[in-house]
């Protein structure tokens, strides 16, 4: 009698399961994907990439100088006397600790630059998410590369849907300096 309740039980829980499970609809959706295809990320990447480039130069300028002044250093340490030798590897030693001051300082404002763009496009691409997902009557929709979603069919992949409709809304323009 117990193994025949447990039995129905088990049938019911397999229906009831069923039936919600017909009932919930998924969406997944690549945001790393997109934010490589939309129209308006190659303005911002080449915005980016300005910025990058003049620090760079400033980085190299000014590590050219470092070593300059490290190589006069050791050319001129047998006939300087003591306190010139200490004197000049204090001044190295203050040039050393500017250019690793400013290397981080560019390195962090290169990081907070691309982090809030980035912060902007996800922003519009959510909301557009949201918008296919009531649209289509989607139960939840997950993000792919964040999410941990290892495996989905394309039939349910919405990321060229948000790519269309963030292109429309979103023309590129050139980007600003």
């Amino acid at each position: 009698m117990i193994k025949k309740l447990f039995l129905v039980l088990a049938v019911s829980f397999c229906l009831v399961g069923d039936a919600l499970a017909a009932e919930i609809k998924v969406a997944v959706v690549d945001f790393q994907r997109a934010l490589n295809d939309v129209n308006e990320a190659a303005g911002v990447r080449k915005k980016l990439e300005g910025m990058y480039g003049e620090r760079k130069v400033t980085i190299e300028k000014l590590q050219k100088t470092l070593e300059a002044k490290k190589a006069d250093i050791d050319a001129q340490s047998v006939v300087l006397s003591d306190s010139a030798r200490r004197a000049k590897e204090e001044e190295f030693m203050k040039s050393q600790v500017e250019f690793q001051q400013t290397y981080s300082r560019y390195e962090s404002e290169m990081q907070q630059a691309y982090y809030a763009a980035m912060q902007d496009f996800i922003e519009k691409m959510k909301k557009i998410a949201v918008a296919i997902g009531q649209e289509r009557g989607y139960t939840v929709v997950l993000e792919a590369t964040e999410g941990g979603v290892v495996y989905w069919s394309d039939s349910i992949d919405i990321t060229e849907e948000l790519i269309k409709r963030y292109n429309a809304a979103n023309p590129a323009t050139a980007p600003k300096k």
